[in-house]
């Protein structure tokens, strides 16, 4: 009888991740433990968010002071270009002052004629033994026309003389009403009526209209000069000759 062999028994390996371990402590300590961790965590994330705020308070600061810097140059520049603004409008009232001024001058002295040359030209066509013995001057101004012509014959004129004349006699008074027509200035002359004077000489009342060629323009050149200024080139100096050793000669001798 054959005697049956023990069979060999197999041990099976477990893999444990982590030794078995007992926690002999008490409840409480572990409960100390996870409450001092908790703590930790909150003091931690309390002094993050203190950075935080302190970072963004100094951000807060600094864009502060950035911006009062930035408007503080805008308020210089402001003030800057209200300075030049104003000086730019004080230049620019003068201008306007001188412009209204020149205008105002313009239309002032827009009718005014040479009563001294109108008379000299008269004075000058009279012959021997007449005599300019009284004169009245009427003319338009800027603010009111002259009178308009009372007859289809009477030229347009802008002024008027009525003179009184005395002569010897009423042919030489006709003559020179007829050449007063060639004085510059004079639109018509007419001859209203004569009367005999005593000691046997005449007299006579005469009309002279005068016209527009007789007004001055004093300032108009004035103002087209200004006008013109700006748009003439200026001069290119010359250069003078150098003397010579003659002329030199000549001006030391003479």
């Amino acid at each position: 009888m054959s005697e049956k062999k023990p069979t060999a028994r197999r041990e099976v390996k477990v893999a444990i991740a982590y030794p078995p371990s007992v926690n002999l402590l008490p409840p409480e300590v572990g409960m100390r433990k996870s409450a001092a961790r908790s703590r930790g965590r909150a003091i931690f994330v309390a002094l993050v968010a203190v950075g935080i705020a302190i970072l963004a308070a100094a951000g807060a600061n600094v864009y502060s002071l950035q911006r009062g810097v930035a408007l503080e140059n805008a308020r210089s520049l402001t003030l800057s270009l209200t300075t030049q603004q104003g000086e730019y409008n004080e230049v620019r009232s003068a201008n306007q002052l001188l412009s209204t001024t020149q205008a105002a001058r313009l239309f002032a002295y827009s009718t005014e004629v040479s009563l001294k040359f109108l008379i000299d030209q008269m004075n000058s066509k009279l012959s021997s033994g007449m005599t300019i013995s009284g004169y009245n001057f009427d003319t338009a101004n800027p603010l009111q026309g002259f009178a308009p012509a009372s007859s289809p014959l009477d030229q347009q004129s802008m002024a008027a003389f009525s003179l009184e004349i005395g002569a010897n006699s009423v042919g030489d008074i006709d003559d020179w009403v007829r050449k007063l027509s060639s004085v510059d200035g004079v639109v018509q002359s007419t001859l209203l009526s004569t009367a005999v004077e005593e000691g046997g000489t005449f007299s006579g009342s005469v009309v002279v209209l005068i016209g527009d060629k007789a007004l001055l323009h004093r300032f108009d050149e004035v103002i087209d000069g200004e006008e013109a200024a700006p748009e003439e080139a200026e001069p290119t100096p010359t250069e003078s000759p150098e003397p010579d050793s003659e002329t030199s000669e000549e001006e030391s001798g003479s």
